[in-house]
């Protein structure tokens, strides 16, 4: 095949890699944005790494690289981000070491984008087990401060006064968002 073809082909594939990785971004966006909107605001990490890598320095020290896929905060919000973990064999570098680096997922470098999205299915059943298991709990622990509240107002003779409890309530919210995600009440979105 002369060179003129093989230059021609390669253009020819760069151009689908390129078009492909765009729609792919865009996708990974989208999830992303949906995700966003469950207001989730719980770290998940997939247990097993995208990548591993092993490299050595000087001294003959071993540097282990993983790659984690997750839902986490990065900077001011949530968002699928890849954490990156260095272990080194030194005892000096694991005194200094970082607890690792976290990058959204957009910003990977393809490979790891690319991986990532293989395992985007796991992470959300992950993350949505996750986030079961609190609600499971946070119902449990509704019902008995609910139990304990009824016996105390029993006890006061009268409920506490409204105005009060509200104004404790709001002084106590960790978020200025409400807690009904957008996706089940669509107005939520127009009144913010």
């Amino acid at each position: 095949m002369p060179i003129t073809q093989e230059l021609f082909a390669l253009g020819q594939a760069a151009r689908r890699l390129n078009d492909g990785s765009e729609q792919l971004n865009a996708l990974i966006a989208r999830v992303d944005a949906l995700l966003g909107q469950l207001m989730i605001g719980m770290d998940y990490l997939h247990p097993r790494p995208l990548s591993e890598s092993v490299s050595y320095d000087r001294e003959g020290k071993r540097t282990i690289e993983l790659a984690y896929l997750g839902y986490c905060r990065v900077g001011k919000g949530y968002t699928l981000a890849i954490k990156t973990v260095r272990v080194h064999e030194s005892k000096l570098a694991i005194a200094t070491e970082t607890p690792g680096e976290f990058v959204t997922l957009l910003q990977a470098p393809r490979r790891l984008r690319y991986a990532a999205v293989d395992v985007l299915p796991e992470l959300v059943a992950g993350l949505a087990h996750q986030v079961e298991e609190v609600a499971g709990a946070m119902e449990r622990r509704c019902a008995t401060a609910e139990a304990l509240v009824r016996r105390l107002e029993a006890m006061v003779g009268s409920p506490a006064q409204p105005q009060v409890v509200q104004e404790a309530a709001a002084a106590a919210t960790t978020h200025s968002r409400p807690t009904v995600p957008y996706m089940m009440d669509p107005s939520a979105a127009r009144r913010r």
